[in-house]
């Protein structure tokens, strides 16, 4: 009976490591014909919140790097990526605030899987999560700019985009020249005011409030777009441009000099534009916001401020140093204190 009993558990292990080499050869098999196509089991992103145990941003931090890893692993191969989309929705979910990995995920998708829909939808989810981060709007309208620039609407799109960008308060000064360029081209300034005026519905007191303000401001550059189109008028009868706003009233090409109910003024600046001191004002205000942070940045990194404002640029922390918006200003910076006026 024993003997039995030991034949049997000897004919067990055979039988065992028997189908372990099986399987073993089957998976290395399917691994030789698609390598590069992991065969990943990933559950329901609605779902996964709830097997996290409250490590959400780590699993999304763990699924990340996997999901880079699989994009390369596909980039140079069959560029099928298959499960890139549904890697994207996951790592969304359990980390909604990591601004950089909606960009990335957002590149993937347009450049890489041609998905262009996907990838603003992506962002989208992004800006309702993260409606201070210039990053996504922008991304949405580089993908109109670029992926879909045959549409006969792509750059009204972009522009629009452009201008949320702007609102954030922390794009670059480039990102407000692309969307003026643009905003320029296709007078877009009754997408704008359809934007606030609808802003201005809201509930929201602060919301409706700053909707009033930003409905103002679009009046006066819109002044001044007309009186560039008088100065420009004035020039060709006369030869030169007008020194300022009342010259064009002396000469009866302005019946009178626009007021400013934010208590603003308009004037002609050194390059004979015409120009408005609240629109510069909040343009500065938005320029030096950016300057501070990019000084702070170079504190955390260096433990010390710049010795000067192109220190900035010489360490990478910015491109370029902007242009103040007054043509006849420029920054003061003390590094003593790391302050910029």
């Amino acid at each position: 009976m024993r003997a039995r009993r030991i034949l049997i558990a000897i004919l067990a292990v055979v039988l065992g490591f028997t189908c372990t080499i099986g399987v073993q050869r089957h998976l290395d098999a399917m691994r030789a014909r698609a390598r590069s196509q992991q065969l990943l089991y990933l559950p329901n992103e609605k779902l996964l919140n709830h097997f996290c145990a409250g490590m959400d941003s780590i699993v999304a931090d763990f699924l990340w790097l996997k999901c880079v890893q699989y994009t390369a692993e596909q980039f140079h191969s069959n560029q099928q990526l298959t499960w890139l989309n549904h890697m994207a929705n996951m790592i969304a979910r359990l980390d909604p605030y990591n601004v950089a990995v909606y960009r990335y995920l957002s590149i993937f998708l347009s450049s890489l899987k041609a998905d262009d829909n996907a990838s603003i939808e992506l962002l989208q989810r992004g800006m309702v999560n993260n409606p201070f981060a210039y990053e996504l709007p922008y991304e949405i309208a580089m993908t109109y700019l670029i992926n879909r620039r045959e549409q006969p609407d792509s750059s009204v799109q972009a522009a629009k985009y452009l201008g949320m960008a702007v609102e954030t308060g922390h794009a670059p000064p480039f990102v407000l020249e692309v969307a003026q360029v643009l905003q320029g081209k296709h007078n877009l300034f009754d997408v704008e005011r359809s934007m606030w005026q609808h802003t201005r519905n809201s509930g929201d007191a602060f919301m409706r409030e700053l909707a009033e303000r930003k409905l103002t401001e679009l009046d006066l550059r819109i002044t001044c777009t007309q009186l560039d189109k008088t100065i420009q008028a004035y020039r060709l009868r006369y030869g030169q441009p007008p020194k300022t706003i009342e010259d064009l009233v002396a000469s009866g090409d302005l019946a009178n000099s626009p007021a400013d109910p934010l208590g603003g003024r308009f004037f002609i600046d050194a390059t004979g534009h015409a120009r408005n001191t609240t629109v510069l004002d909040e343009h500065t205000k938005r320029l030096r916001n950016y300057l501070r942070e990019a000084i702070e940045g170079f504190q955390e990194r260096f433990h010390h401020a710049p010795a000067s404002l192109d220190e900035i640029v010489t360490e990478h922390i910015m491109d370029h140093i902007p242009q103040h918006p007054y043509a006849d200003r420029s920054w003061r910076y003390d590094p003593a204190t790391g302050a910029v006026d």
